[in-house]
């Protein structure tokens, strides 16, 4: 430990492993400015540990070079005697690379797991990491903001004594990318020199989604506004919602579910008008990409979890919620998003039709 100086803003000079191979994409989004700025100070390399999902947003940030990727899906679709094979070579990579230090930004049991098997010591860990006692050091989370940011931040802070910009890395689009949207959008009938506006009416949790009805109605005078519409998203869920919203719909509107790889995603992003979308991983992509963004909340805590930087606006009901409210159960029927008033959405867009965006995320409250 002694060869990783904690001098402010001086480089670090010691092999590194960053270990984030969370699922949830907005979780890595919040992370890879934190993890981006202690990659750019290490004189020696970094090594950054992610799933093999998200590829393309880490080929989009050229500060990270040099990536291992955890094989989630590979591993699901493969046998058994594929599985192990997968997991070794995994292991003898992240193994191989001799770092004297593992910093741990994820807090899912999988990361501790790596992070045991990794046999890299010495090894720290957040304070929400499950099973501490493995870990040579835990961070004090209980001493910084309460956004995601500043908790996977504790890192920068400890060991460069100076905090990282509270922002996503800028994503490149890549040639490739673009080109290729390009024709989808062709083959879709979406002229990309014209406005377009991105709407992702998914998310993980039943708890985080505004009405189908609502999206279609909007989606309808968004057109009437002389937009293209395009709906986004991933799975059976958003696919079954977007189905929906287009049987509540004057018109069908451009569906590109699973349709995008993310480096397309990130590419229709960037030239987007504006995205309209739930508390989700496609939110955060797309406020990342540098777009307007208008994103809906509903008892998910901003505060903690809301867009970073200030091209998003955040759209909430602020009333009070019943005593026993929770994210597992509502008894109003998580009226703070299922209630949220189309006209406030409506009024947050047409800002950004008639004038530049705000430059700073405000929260629109119901009266």
């Amino acid at each position: 430990m002694e060869q990783i100086t904690t001098n402010p803003r001086k480089p670090l000079d010691s092999p590194l492993v960053l270990l984030m191979p969370t699922k949830h994409m907005g979780n890595l989004l919040v992370s890879l400015q934190s993890i981006a700025t202690l990659v750019q100070a290490n004189q020696s390399k970094s090594l950054v540990v992610v799933d093999e999902n998200y590829r393309e947003i880490l080929e989009s940030i050229p500060a990270i070079k040099d990536v291992l990727y955890y094989p989630r899906a590979s591993l699901s679709r493969a046998n058994k005697l594929g599985k192990l094979g997968l997991l070794k070579k995994f292991y003898d990579s992240l193994r191989a690379y001799r770092s004297s230090l593992l910093l741990n930004f994820d807090s899912q049991p999988l990361s501790t797991n790596i992070a045991l098997m990794s046999r890299i010591k010495p090894s720290w860990g957040l304070s929400d990491t499950p099973r501490k006692q493995l870990y040579t050091k835990i961070m004090d989370g209980n001493s910084v903001s309460p956004h995601r940011f500043h908790h996977y931040d504790q890192y920068a802070r400890d060991l460069l004594a100076c905090p990282s910009p509270q922002q996503y890395p800028t994503l490149r689009v890549l040639e490739k990318h673009s080109d290729s949207l390009r024709q989808i959008l062709q083959s879709h009938n979406i002229d990309a020199d014209q406005p377009y506006i991105c709407i992702h009416a998914g998310a993980t949790k039943d708890y985080k989604l505004w009405p189908a009805a609502n999206y279609a109605r909007t989606a309808d005078w968004l057109v009437s506004q002389g937009y293209q519409v395009i709906f986004v998203g991933a799975g059976s869920s958003d696919r079954s919602i977007i189905k929906d919203i287009n049987q509540k719909s004057t018109e069908a509107y451009t569906n590109l579910c699973d349709s995008l790889s993310l480096g397309q995603l990130i590419a229709l992003f960037s030239r987007s008008a504006f995205f309209l979308g739930n508390d989700s991983g496609p939110m955060h992509l797309a406020t990342a990409c540098g777009v307007p963004v208008i994103a809906l909340f509903g008892p998910t805590d901003e505060q903690r979890w809301g867009p970073l930087g200030s091209n998003a606006t955040i759209i909430r009901d602020t009333q009070a919620c019943t005593d026993v409210c929770s994210k597992k159960f509502c008894s109003e029927g998580f009226r703070c998003i299922k209630s949220l008033d189309e006209n406030i959405v409506r009024a947050a867009l047409a800002e950004h039709m008639t004038g530049p965006a705000s430059n700073q995320t405000t929260g629109i409250k119901l009266q």
